[in-house]
């Protein structure tokens, strides 16, 4: 059978509907990426501050059991600028074992550390 004047060609390519639904798909997608990356880099800055904090606190520690059991305060600056303001104090002691505690901050976050130690 031959085809007449009323036959319909067979479509190629895309329409520029079509064109346009998948580009707004894509684009839907990159932007969902786009927040994942922004929520995991945020996420690795506050591991990484955490880890520094808890390393200043803990070192802190270590220093009133075997050093002056003194309160006090200092800075300390991370390389990429984030400051760490530290404070620590002794409560009792005299017989009785003595709480240390050392207390970093960051931001809006803060970790704080106690032991007791003895006399």
């Amino acid at each position: 059978m031959s085809r007449g004047t009323t036959g319909h060609r067979p479509r190629a390519g895309f329409t520029v509907v079509e064109a346009l639904v998948g580009a707004a798909i894509a684009g839907v997608a990159l932007a969902g990426l786009a927040a994942v990356a922004g929520l995991a880099t945020a996420s690795l800055r506050l591991a990484r501050d955490s880890g520094t904090a808890l390393a200043l606190a803990t070192e802190r520690l270590e220093a009133l059991r075997v050093g002056p059991r003194a309160p006090g305060t200092d800075e300390q600056v991370a390389p990429d600028g984030t400051r760490f303001a530290r404070s620590w104090s002794v409560d009792g002691g005299r017989g009785a074992p003595a709480t240390l505690r050392a207390r970093v901050a960051w931001g809006t976050h803060t970790i704080e550390l106690r032991t007791e130690a003895l006399p």
